[in-house]
């Protein structure tokens, strides 16, 4: 667990709240660098969580439609290749990449998710990436999507996804975007806070700043809203609309990026 006072990124003392979530976990900015986090550090195990897997599988529909505009999005930049997609749960990003002829493989914590994922084809690497014993430059494609902004020392992380991908590879990033439209009508309700397991919140200035500063090149930005899916509830449907609405003047509340890696 890392101080909490200091920014990670900086090292600034000095930071403003955002917004309270509870009498006890804020979310701050810094003064300095502008990246926010949820103040203090938040603790959570992956691996432990036995809803994990089921939360997925029982939202099929939803991931899905994320993981093909996800491959979308990579396919404008690489469309065969070997495929690595860090945290990648039950496999349906991998599943998209594999229909389109890449030779895949991911990594997940979370054991049931990660045997869901062998079970359809795919090579699956237990344990966290900086400590892989993979070849350096393996990989044509690395995704982590909505992955970064759990990850507390996101340094040695990117540095090892670097040290992973091939020098004209790719990496596709995507978080969560604070500075949307659905964050200031929904505040602490919002789901993009993560509670109880986002340590990092992004704007896509910051995400592209932080990229940038640990060895990649930004070669595309852009948001959109596809978190929200529409129903039977008025509710759910309503904040669909809204966030569609938000996603078409630019202001929707997930950011992605594509990056290169930078060649000394």
């Amino acid at each position: 667990m890392m101080e909490n006072d200091n920014c990670y990124r900086c090292g600034s003392a000095g930071h403003d709240t955002l917004v309270r979530l509870t009498k006890l976990i804020s979310i701050v900015k810094c003064r300095t660098c502008g990246l926010a986090r949820t103040y203090p550090y938040p603790s959570f195990d992956f691996e432990a969580q036995e809803k994990y897997s089921k939360f997925y599988v029982d939202n099929e529909k939803m991931f899905r439609m994320f993981a093909r505009s996800m491959i979308g999005q990579i396919s404008r930049f690489k469309r065969s290749g070997s495929f690595l997609d860090i945290g990648c749960a039950v496999g349906y990003l991998l599943d998209e990449a594999k229909g389109l002829g890449f030779a895949t493989s991911g990594t997940e914590l979370n054991r049931a998710a990660a045997g869901i994922t062998r079970g359809k084809g795919h090579t699956v690497y237990a344990g966290i990436i900086e400590k892989s014993t993979l070849p350096d430059e393996s990989f044509d494609v690395i995704s982590f999507n909505h992955v970064l902004e759990h990850i507390e020392d996101y340094k040695p992380f990117l540095a090892a996804a670097g040290r992973l991908l091939k020098r004209d590879g790719i990496v596709y990033c995507g978080a969560p975007n604070y500075d949307s439209f659905m964050q200031k009508l929904l505040r602490r309700a919002w789901y993009g806070w993560g509670m109880p397991d986002h340590v990092w919140h992004f704007t896509a200035k910051t995400l592209k700043e932080v990229m940038e500063e640990n060895g990649f090149t930004a070669e595309r930005m852009a948001l959109n809203a596809l978190h929200y899916t529409y129903s039977k509830s008025l509710r759910k449907n309503t904040r669909a609309t809204l966030a569609r609405i938000a996603g078409a003047f630019g202001v929707g509340d997930q950011v992605y990026g594509i990056f290169g890696k930078k060649v000394i």
